[in-house]
């Protein structure tokens, strides 16, 4: 049987690759016709490359023992006849998994000891330092050499007290044990982060999966809850049918899933533990559904979002071929709503992105070539206007157009000051957005924690830091809100006094970065209540706070940064394109008349050339718009059509 997930899969990506060559097509019409910049040249590397290279992530986020890896094993590996990553008792993934198909690279295992928590790299930092990974290469062709590479995931180590308390690994332990003294030793995990890379279908297609191990994991690297977790386009909950949303369930969900993800599914594992021949089928199946009820009640979440399965019965059907098994543990379900609502909802992010980019860019374009065709038409019918009048007639036409462009000079010299008004809001906005400044922020405020005396001071201090953050980000909005103003005017002067196309002038959306700093702020809120940093010497807790949620902080305003540099070079090129056309249409139909006065006889062949770039013009309008469907189109619609 044809898995559904694969299919829709190869769908998308086929959609995407339709998307890129749209993309490229009218980045090399924009460079034919001499209107790309560096600047422009840069963005649509960048688009492009993005979405070639940009991955599906689905995360799944479980404690311990809630079958979290067997799902993994079951939805993706099954067909492999084994299971891929560890799931026997006490041998399970002790550190956060990430699994993805990299063609350029042989099949490896990459582990980050547990050692560089001593340092300030954060993980994505140490991605890009292969020296300080430990890589175990996989030999697909032996089952037996595949499972026995992938039990360094589970791999753990014994340390003295004082090396975990250093590493920031005691906050599961200081409660539990607090009578370890600096001679005892406690068990953690051997790697940080593990990265497997694999070639599976599903993965060489794009999609990446994060295997997140417990509350303590997650704990332990804000970078995960922070940054990993929001990029992912779905996440998977999963709790145990027998246990329900325990205590330390609901804090997971509560502090790193509920906000930190657009789209969240939870599923109730371990459906065969009810299975009894003793009782009825339908006895069985309502007691699941009134736990399946009582669950999406308890996590806030619409019932359809809430699964019951059984991942160790759905492998073990998979790998014996027995699709009764198959069916009855409700794996299915879970592969429709990945093939059905994730991967669409994928489509759209992807494909508002890219007409975010370069939407009003190409409707920018099309209204370009549609004023061309318009003065095409005037150019044309002028001239056929006065074929065989006098040269009073011609002379008559001439000083109306003369006195059309120097209305139009007149009024170029009024958006010249719209400009510069416009120069110095921009100036004045990157300089609040500049990285000094911003550090010099963050440095002072970091300043005033220091010198808080108490734990509640403290605490206050921090959040006063995001405080002070988001006041900052909304007088960058309101700049940004002025600056869309100005050019609002602009844009209905000329559209009023020359008849410009109208164009719809894109609006700066940081929601985006807004969300990610009120979740920040959050956060900092958890933070302060959380008992271990509570016990925390001050120092120890001002360094960690600066280096996971401020050093955050400080990304999405780098991030703001970026975007609204982007937004202001896009709001300005429109109305400058069609103020540069307009021009040279007025210029070329003086020149027209000046011909035509000097040699009555060039008339014909300027007729028949405009006639020529006329065909051309329609041509370009016709590819315009089917590159603006193209790229509207969802994936369905595209291979409709």
């Amino acid at each position: 049987m044809v898995n559904p997930l694969e299919s829709e899969i190869a769908r998308y990506n086929a959609w995407k690759q339709d998307l890129v060559t749209a993309v490229n097509e009218y980045r090399e019409w924009l460079e034919a016709t001499n209107q790309l910049d560096m600047q422009q040249s840069i963005r649509f590397y960048d688009l492009t490359e993005d979405l070639k290279h940009g991955r599906l992530m689905l995360a799944f986020i479980a404690e311990f023992s809630r079958g979290k890896t067997e799902l993994i094993n079951s939805l993706f590996f099954a067909d492999y006849q084994q299971r891929l990553l560890p799931s026997d008792i006490g041998r399970t993934t002790m550190c956060p998994t990430e699994i993805f198909h990299d063609p350029n690279e042989e099949p490896y295992i990459r582990l980050l000891p547990i050692e560089t928590r001593y340092r300030q790299e954060s993980i994505a930092q140490l991605k890009t330092m292969p020296v300080e990974w430990s890589t175990i290469r996989l030999n697909l062709s032996s089952a037996k050499d595949m499972a026995e590479a992938m039990k360094a995931l589970a791999d753990s180590k014994k340390v003295y007290v004082m090396e975990a308390r250093m590493m920031g690994m005691m906050e599961g332990e200081t409660n539990a044990s607090p009578n370890l003294g600096p001679k005892d030793k406690i068990e953690i995990p051997a790697w940080r982060y593990a990265m497997i890379n694999y070639p599976h279908p599903l993965l060489s297609r794009g999609l990446t999966i994060l295997d997140t191990p417990g509350l303590n994991a997650l704990g332990l690297e804000p970078e995960l809850t922070l940054a990993t977790l929001p990029a992912a386009h779905a996440a998977f909950f999963i709790l145990g049918v027998d246990t329900g949303v325990t205590r330390s369930d609901m804090e997971l969900w509560q502090r790193y899933v509920k906000d930190n993800v657009a789209l969240r599914i939870a599923v109730l594992n371990k459906i065969d533990l009810t299975w009894d021949e003793l009782k009825p089928w339908d006895d069985i199946r309502r007691s699941i559904e009134r736990q399946r009820d009582a669950t999406a009640k308890l996590l806030d979440l619409p019932l359809e979002r809430v699964l019951t399965i059984s991942a160790q019965k759905a492998l073990v059907g998979k790998i014996r071929g027995d699709a009764d098994l198959v069916e009855k543990s409700g794996i299915h379900k879970l592969e429709s709503i990945l093939a059905h609502d994730i991967i669409p909802a994928r489509r759209e992010i992807l494909r508002n992105s890219v007409m975010s980019e370069i939407g009003a860019m190409m409707s920018s374009s099309g209204a370009s070539i549609d004023a061309k065709i318009k003065a095409n038409h005037t150019a044309i019918t002028e001239l056929t206007d006065i074929t065989g009048k006098s040269k009073d007639m011609i002379a008559r036409l001439w000083r109306k157009i003369n006195h059309d462009k120097e209305e139009y000079n007149a009024a170029l010299i009024g958006y010249k000051t719209i400009r510069t008004a416009f120069h110095g809001k921009r100036l004045a906005l990157m300089e609040r957005l500049n990285q000094n400044r911003i550090d010099e922020l963050l440095n002072r405020s970091r300043q005033e924690l220091t010198e808080s005396w108490t734990t509640m001071g403290l605490h206050h201090s921090m959040n006063n830091v995001f405080e002070s953050i988001n006041k900052e980000f909304n007088r960058i909005q309101k700049m940004a809100e002025d600056m869309h103003s100005v050019m609002k005017r602009a844009y209905h002067t000329f559209e009023k006094k020359f008849n410009f196309p109208v164009v719809d002038l894109p609006v700066l959306n940081l929601e985006t970065y807004r969300l990610s700093l009120r979740l920040l702020a959050k956060e900092t809120e958890a933070f302060c209540k959380d008992p271990v940093n509570v016990m925390t010497e001050k120092r120890f807790l001002i360094r960690k706070f600066y280096d996971s949620l401020v050093a955050e902080a400080r990304q999405t305003f780098l991030r703001t940064g970026e975007e609204c540099d982007r937004w202001m070079r896009m709001v300005t090129s429109p109305l400058e394109n069609q103020l540069r056309d307009h021009k040279a249409q007025l210029q070329q139909r003086l020149d027209n008349l000046t011909k035509i006065n000097q040699n009555s006889a060039s008339i014909n062949e300027r007729l028949a050339s405009l006639k020529e770039e006329s065909v051309e013009l329609l041509k370009q309008r016709d590819m315009m718009a089917r590159l603006m469907a193209r790229i509207k189109l969802s994936e369905p619609e595209a291979a409709a059509a």
